[in-house]
């Protein structure tokens, strides 16, 4: 029994030996040159930025406003007090010992709303308004005219807030019973976008919903609720304005980053894997020179004007991987394209048919990856699969222009 055991170990050994795959998949970045999502027109080299301000008039209203509040609290004010100068002394007597009047005061001034900030339109469109692939026009005649519509600091609710916090002890007595007062204000601060080409035809014209949601902040918060409301008599303009500068950069770089991804032509960096077969029994040699040939298409990638190459780099390293995979036969353990090195080898073949632009070959080996079911394969081929989808869509809008 003690030999047979002995015989089985140094069975399972050389079995293990005679087949020391290492499955190792590299880690390589590349730039690509993302194609828009909206096909721009044929010769389109230069855009013509503009940021219009469409809440300018509502502010002058409501300073306007504010100033006939003040007038009419002041005139009120001194009208009250030229009728009490007016009434005899008995009268002003008899008044305040029946009705309880007293003697006028100054103005009572009614307490301002923040008034939305009014920017420079034409430093917002010079700061933050770019295409990429496309360069600014040097005055009025660009092949694209770039509208970004700012509807200015909308401000929502605000809620009274009662913060539980740490009791403080001096001398053994509690100083309050932890409980703290704070506000919560909301707000947002909506942008538009429209791109128009030369001809006049509107290529995009939509509201970015990511600057169209609230954003919620939190004053400070104070013991009693009397030094919440003093500290908000003296801040709250100061507040909200730091709030409104910050959204407004915030949705600016919002909106160029939509416009980019709409109809830009921006390098985007690939962060991706090749995976290389190796054994020092079993030869695979193929898969090293396929790393090599693909990295080598990727880096090409970058420049337009070597696109030719990438291809036929790419395309060399596609027919040493589909070569391998003639061999696959994932059931048969002891196989040279066993079920590990086919899901290897379908994942590296998807990844290069999308830079030649071959998706549904590249979504046919995904979906065999899918079903062999590696967990280690699964989220990569789902990632994977994401970015087929986004350029096939990018690629089919810009042939069919």
């Amino acid at each position: 029994m003690r030999a047979t055991s002995t015989l089985l170990g140094i069975a399972l050994l050389l079995s293990a030996a005679a087949k020391a795959q290492s499955i190792d998949p590299q880690k390589i970045t590349f730039d690509y040159v993302r194609l828009p999502l909206v096909a721009v027109p044929a010769g389109t080299h230069t855009f013509m930025p503009e940021v219009v301000l469409r809440y300018e008039d509502a502010v002058k209203q409501q300073k306007a406003d504010r100033e006939q509040a003040v007038t009419d609290a002041k005139a009120k004010a001194e009208k009250e007090k030229q009728e009490y100068k007016a009434q005899s002394f008995g009268a002003k007597a008899l008044n305040r010992i029946v009705l309880d009047e007293r003697k006028p005061g100054d103005a009572v001034i009614p307490p301002a709303d923040y008034t939305a900030q009014v920017y420079d339109a034409k430093t917002l469109a010079s700061t933050y308004v770019s295409l990429s692939g496309l360069q600014r026009a040097q005055g009025t005649d660009g092949d694209l005219r770039v509208t970004v519509s700012v509807d200015g600091f909308t401000q929502g609710p605000i809620t009274p807030l009662a913060v539980q916090g740490t009791q403080v002890k001096l001398g053994g007595v509690s100083t309050g019973d932890g409980i703290r007062h704070a506000y919560e204000v909301s707000y947002k601060l909506p942008i538009a976008v429209k791109v128009t080409a030369k001809d006049g035809t509107v290529l995009l014209d939509e509201l970015v919903e990511a600057t169209n949601t609230y954003t919620k902040a939190k004053t400070e918060a104070f013991a009693t609720e009397e030094g919440l409301n003093k500290y908000w008599r003296a801040n709250q303009n100061a507040f909200m304005r730091q709030l409104d500068e910050t959204q407004l950069k915030a949705n600016m770089k919002l909106a160029t980053e939509y416009l980019d991804n709409k109809l830009g032509q921006r390098p985007v960096t690939r962060n991706t894997s090749i995976v290389v077969v190796t054994d020092k029994k079993v030869n695979y040699d193929e898969f090293p020179q396929a790393y090599e040939k693909a990295l080598m298409g990727y880096k090409l990638l970058a420049d337009p004007s070597r696109t030719a190459d990438a291809q036929k780099q790419i395309g060399e390293a596609i027919a040493l991987w589909n070569k391998a995979l003639a061999e696959s036969n994932p059931k048969d353990k002891k196989a040279r394209i066993d079920e590990k090195v086919t899901a290897a080898t379908l994942f590296n073949a998807a990844e290069a048919n999308l830079w030649l632009n071959n998706f549904d070959e590249a979504e046919r080996l995904l979906a065999k990856l899918k079903l062999l079911d590696i967990s280690r394969y699964n989220e990569l081929a789902k990632e994977l699969s994401v970015v087929v989808q986004d350029q096939r869509t990018r690629y089919t809008v810009n042939k069919k222009s």
